[in-house]
């Protein structure tokens, strides 16, 4: 058997491998971002349940990473810390995460998965090259993936919570209540993203910050659009006097309006990139295996296909 057989045969294997491994992790993006959008309809209790099994699996590698942080931060390689801290702030800084700590974690998962990648190697299983370059690489950018992916969730989530945030603030005006007032009184009855950003708003005001300047500090820490307009609204209104109340309901019908065409817009792409992922991915992954199988079991049991003159 010629020895270019064998490695066209291996970089066949590789590349249904990847096409597979591709399709599905789309998928399950997909998938997970649509469960993670909805989490606010789930059980408290379960929410608290996935939050302590993360808590046991990331808190030994944010420890280690607080560790090897002030050595990790000599060595910045193609990263850009002023811009890892502002999608930190954006993701809401998950498990506490500061940007030292954040590249500490990306030398802590590269070293962790480039000794898995040895010992798989010394171990002499397939693959052990491809393995040993992919795997470090794939742990060292892991962390930098999951921030901006956690970033974007995060934003996602703040507009999906500004029609009903809206809402409940200005039901609670109309009824004589102070904008300030109304504020802490609904961040008491709400959880989520845009909760935390509005008692960092409130605390700020506290703490004698101007009211506009506290306004632009939301802004600096979050990119969602709907949060943009309605903290652009309440300057102007300020400025104009308009009534609070009044921009709060307009806002809301707004981003309400806007949110059911969204809406529909996503869900009509999703068919479409799921279709498109199967169809250029996964389907010719399947196929290149069911051939090869059949490709490979007629040059090595040609006597099944009637095939033994030929061979």
């Amino acid at each position: 058997m010629s020895p270019y057989f064998d490695v066209i045969v291996q970089l066949l294997i590789i590349a249904i491998i990847l096409f597979i491994l591709i399709g599905f992790i789309y998928i399950w993006l997909y998938v997970a971002k649509k469960e993670k959008l909805m989490k606010h309809l789930m059980p408290i209790q379960l929410v608290k349940r996935k939050r302590k099994i993360q808590e046991i699996i990331w808190n030994p590698l944010i420890k280690a990473a607080e560790y090897v942080a002030p050595t990790a931060e000599k060595y910045k390689f193609m990263f850009d810390f002023e811009k890892d801290e502002k999608i930190l702030v954006r993701a809401g800084n998950p498990l506490g995460l500061k940007v030292e700590s954040l590249h500490g974690l990306r030398f802590v998962l590269g070293l962790a998965t480039l000794f898995i990648a040895i010992i798989y190697s010394f171990l002499g299983m397939p693959f052990a090259l491809l393995v040993l370059v992919i795997l470090p690489m794939s742990g060292f950018m892991f962390p930098s993936l999951w921030i901006l992916y956690c970033a974007k969730e995060r934003q996602e989530i703040i507009s999906m919570m500004m029609p009903d945030f809206l809402d409940t603030v200005s039901i609670t005006l109309q009824a004589g209540v102070s904008l300030d007032a109304a504020l802490r009184q609904v961040t008491n009855q709400m959880d989520g993203p845009l909760i935390e950003e509005i008692q960092r708003f409130n605390r700020e005001i506290d703490l004698g910050v101007p009211r506009k300047q506290a306004f632009e500090h939301i802004l600096e820490r979050n990119s969602a659009k709907e949060l943009e307009m309605l903290v652009n609204s309440l300057v102007q209104g300020v400025d104009l006097g308009v009534p609070v109340s009044t921009t709060f309901r307009v806002q809301a019908e707004d981003l309400r309006a806007m949110r059911g065409y969204r809406a529909k817009e996503k869900a009509a792409k999703a068919s479409p990139q799921v279709t498109l992922v199967t169809t250029f991915l996964v389907a010719p992954a399947v196929f290149l295996l069911i051939i090869g199988l059949l490709f490979l079991n007629m040059l090595y049991n040609p006597q099944a296909f009637g095939l033994d003159v030929w061979f």
